[in-house]
Order: C-alpha cells, then sequence, then structure tokens
C-alpha cells in the first residue's frame, strides 16, 4: 500500500552530471516555525512503522451546514476524552485532534453517525509516487512518444499567464543555506545544509508557494519527488541546457503537502528525538494537508493542479476540495496508483476523477505503449502518458528529469545532507504520468480551452486509443495526444 503515496517506482537512475557543485557562499539563516509538532513527528513514525494507513490521534469532520458550534461540540462529545481545544480547519472541514482514540477508523465511524456530521474520516496518508536544442532531450523519448515536437509547433509551451501547482514534496524556490539540529549518531550537530533552485526552471517562473507541513517558511524540496515531476510539467525548453518539458513557458507554484525522510529527520533534530528515522521511509501526505494545498492552489488562481500522490481508503475531505477546486476554474491531474502487482487497489483521490468533469485520472506505458507493470487498472483510469518502465526499455525506458542528487541524501547512510546540486535522474510511476496531463492541460488553457471540464473533454476525445477499442480500464480514454488535442483533429474521424 502506498504514502498518500508517491506515485513513483523507487528505482531510479542517476546521469554523472551535476549542477551546482559549488557550496553556496550565504550566511546561514534561523529556520522558521515549525508546522509538524514532536508528538505529530512520532505519530507519523508510528505509523510508518507499523504501516499504518492513518495517523493516529486525528479525524477529519464535516459537519452539516448551520450546526452552530454548541452542536459540534455534542457531536463530538461521543468521543471517549476531550479533544483538543486547537482547531485547524480546510474550508468547512475540521481537523480533530484525538489522543484518546487509537483506532481513527473506528472513531470515525462513532462521529460520522452522530446526527450533525455530514461525514467523518481518518487523516488517511497517502506516499508519493518546434524540436527542442536541450543537449539530453534525446533520452526524453516520454516527449516524442506524444507528439510533443509538433505540440509546439501549435502552442509553445503554454506562457507566463499560466500557473501550474504541483502538490508534492515541494520544489526548491530559494538559494539559501539554513542551519539545522541534526541528530548524527552520538550526538546533536548544527548543520549548515544548501539547497538551490531548480537550475533548469527560470527563477522568474517559480512563485513564492507554501509549505503545509515543514514550516512557514520557504517551499525546500529534501526528497527529489516533487522537482522530477514539476520537472516533467514545465522544465525550461530550448535554452541549451538540461532537459525539456511539456508547458515550458507556464509558471510553477510549488505546495509542499507530504514529508519525506529528511524532512521528518530535521523534525527529529528540533524536538531532540535521538534517533533517525527508518531509511525505507518513501515519504508520507496526509489528507488534511493536501486538501488545504488543493484548496490553496484554487484560491491562487492556478489554473491547473497535479497530485502524483495516492493511496487507499475513501477521503471525502479530498473530494471536496477537489470539486471546489474545478468549481473555481482548475483543471486536476491525477496519478492512477503503482500498486497493480500489490493486488491493484482502488486508489484515491484518483478513484473520484471520474465524478468530477475536469478531473482525470492517468494511467502509465512505457516506450512501447504497453501498460506499464506497475500501473493500476480500473474504471477510473481515464487517461494513459509515458510513466516509464524499466522492464520495457531498461534504464533507457524510465523518464528522464533534472532533480536533486540522490547521492547528496542517502537515507540510512548520510548524516549530513545537501539539497544544492541537481543530476538527470530516470523515474518511474505514475507520478510520471500525470505531469505530462497537467502540461497538456496547460497548452490547451492558453489556446483558449479555459473551462475544466472543456480540457478533459479535448484530451479524452482526442487520445490515441491503445488497449481493447474505446475507453478501457487500462488506458482509459487512450494515451494522451497533445497536437491532436489542440488542433481538434479528432473531429475528423
Amino acid at each position: 500500500m502506498y504514502i498518500r503515496r508517491l506515485l513513483l517506482r523507487l528505482t531510479a537512475v542517476v546521469s554523472t552530471l551535476l549542477v551546482g557543485a559549488t557550496t553556496i557562499a550565504q550566511e546561514p539563516s534561523t529556520p522558521y516555525a515549525v508546522l509538524t509538532s514532536a508528538d505529530r513527528a512520532q505519530r507519523l513514525r508510528a505509523a510508518v512503522t507499523s504501516h499504518a494507513d492513518a495517523l493516529a490521534g486525528e479525524l477529519l469532520v464535516k459537519f452539516k451546514e448551520g450546526t452552530a458550534s454548541a452542536e459540534q461540540t455534542r457531536a463530538l462529545s461521543v468521543l471517549r476524552q476531550s479533544v483538543s481545544a486547537r482547531a485547524r480547519w480546510a474550508g468547512d472541514v475540521l481537523l480533530v485532534d484525538t489522543p484518546g482514540e487509537p483506532d481513527p477508523a473506528a472513531a470515525a465511524a462513532i462521529v460520522a453517525r452522530q446526527p450533525e456530521v455530514d461525514w467523518a474520516q481518518p487523516n488517511y496518508l497517502r506516499r508519493i509516487r518546434a524540436t527542442p536544442n536541450d543537449p539530453e532531450f534525446s533520452s526524453q523519448w516520454n516527449l516524442t512518444t506524444i507528439d510533443m515536437p509538433r505540440a509546439w509547433d501549435i502552442n509553445p509551451g503554454a506562457g507566463p499567464s499560466i500557473t501550474i501547482a504541483v502538490i508534492d514534496t515541494g520544489i526548491t524556490a530559494v538559494t539559501q543555506t539554513f542551519d539545522f539540529r541534526l541528530w548524527t549518531g552520538d550526538r546533536f550537530e548544527t548543520v549548515s545544509i544548501p539547497f538551490r533552485a531548480n537550475p533548469d526552471i527560470s527563477a522568474a517562473r517559480i512563485l513564492p508557494g507554501r509549505d503545509f507541513v515543514f514550516w512557514d517558511g520557504p517551499v525546500l524540496d529534501m526528497d527529489g519527488h516533487g522537482s522530477h515531476v514539476s520537472g516533467t510539467a514545465l522544465q525550461e525548453t530550448n535554452n541549451t541546457f538540461g532537459l525539456a518539458g511539456v508547458a515550458y513557458a507556464a509558471k510553477l507554484l510549488p505546495l509542499k503537502a507530504c514529508l519525506g525522510y529528511w524532512d521528518l529527520q530535521l523534525l527529529f533534530g528540533m524536538d531532540n528525538i535521538r534517533d533517525f528515522v527508518d531509511p525505507d521511509f518513501e515519504g508520507e501526505c496526509d489528507d488534511f494537508s493536501m486538501a488545504q494545498a488543493i484548496r490553496y492552489a484554487a484560491d491562487q488562481g492556478a489554473q491547473i493542479i497535479n497530485i502524483s500522490i495516492g493511496g487507499e481508503g475513501q477521503a471525502p475531505i479530498l473530494l471536496d476540495a477537489m470539486r471546489y477546486a474545478v468549481e473555481r476554474g482548475s483543471f486536476i491531474s491525477l496519478a492512477a496508483g503503482n500498486e497493480f502487482l500489490e493486488g491493484n487497489p482502488v486508489e484515491y483521490p484518483a478513484a473520484y476523477a471520474p465524478q468530477i468533469n475536469g478531473v482525470v485520472a492517468v494511467a502509465a506505458v512505457g516506450r512501447s505503449l504497453r501498460r506499464a507493470f506497475y500501473s493500476n487498472t480500473g474504471s477510473y483510469v481515464e487517461l494513459a502518458a509515458p510513466g516509464g518502465d524499466d522492464r520495457d526499455g531498461g534504464i533507457s525506458g524510465m523518464v528522464w528529469q533534472i532533480t536533486l542528487n540522490p547521492s547528496d541524501a542517502v537515507p540510512g547512510r548520510t548524516v549530513r545532507p545537501r539539497f544544492d546540486r541537481y543530476s538527470t535522474v530516470a523515474y518511474e510511476g505514475t507520478s510520471m504520468a500525470a505531469p505530462h496531463v497537467a502540461g497538456a492541460a496547460a497548452l490547451l488553457y492558453s489556446q483558449g480551452i479555459t473551462r475544466p471540464a472543456a480540457i478533459e473533454a479535448a484530451l479524452t476525445t482526442f487520445a490515441r486509443d491503445l488497449g481493447s477499442a474505446g475507453r478501457d480500464n487500462e488506458f482509459g480514454y487512450g494515451l494522451i495526444n497533445p497536437r491532436a488535442s489542440l488542433r481538434g483533429e479528432g473531429l475528423a474521424k
């Protein structure tokens, strides 16, 4: 099972090119206020260790419209002990601290039965999953497979009026060094950790963004997943450097809703926890933070939202948040899931895609256009895009992008990480497939197709049919075809 999990396969290959190999010469600055308490960090750690699918001690509750505060209090009184007075809201959903409730699912079921309550759910954890002149474009079979060079002839990379919000592990938006307290095995040390913004995305195209899980300072990627995903969606193109991205002229709104290994390790250090995070920890994204990020993206006017995150467990908070965003004009691309070989469970939020016109769930294909071996199938799959498949072409059959250099921060081996160097790295997963669709949607929006439902219709109507004739559970309506969608060629069929 996932976290609402970062939807990539953890196989990764790194090229020898390093970008930003010099240490940043800048005075360290003081970290900002931390958003995850020591108690919550410990509960998150316990959830990961026990493979729990939700965070103990927290519930998400939506009251019926018009319910007064006193009635809300009465509904929550059915819990075993008084809830915390600290209230946090995502729209009209309350995050309730429930320290006396060890079983979130059972507690949610009890609260949901109260007449004042619309629904209640555990706070589930989901895991992280013109021909350009860029010198490494030849390795990007994924872009030629969907005919991007000819699509760019029609629409060259969207434009600065288009914003793509990437909800993920963050994308570093500053070049700066920060001092953090870290446990290094036998003592705590104050370590100066350098960060650098992605050198293949112009700083002028990266909006400040927001962090919902680590601190109230600038967005930082300490995992690499968010950087890789954003690169496919809108990495700089035609700049004689690195790799290319689909909507390379659009702006990026980085939204951090997931904690990776180093986020949690730094939280441990700041809270004087003498321990290391499990090196197998893949990253966790809780439903409440995801919902906050979705609503924030819509409120900031992001026309496109990419969410390469998923996991089991129905999440009405995410359904409500996506409806909110689409009503405000945001198109949403979702990764369909990487658990086909683990029983092919229904994945959320992807499974909600058919309920909302303007939200699509994206499956992954390899370079020979077969379904990637890991890619989930189901009635909720609506489109397919290149996600990479090392069983279909080996290393070269994966999706390559510039992201953080993995050897600088290896979980379990590195004790003093750095995040200021970038490499070309190959990943595979529906995480990699979804941003292709987000980028294509940005091109359509800049071409004048501005309603989320109309963007979905253009992408599904003109998709290249794969598998069984018509829509099927492996590829949905087929492989995205940005050029055909932009030209409307499907109308002639």
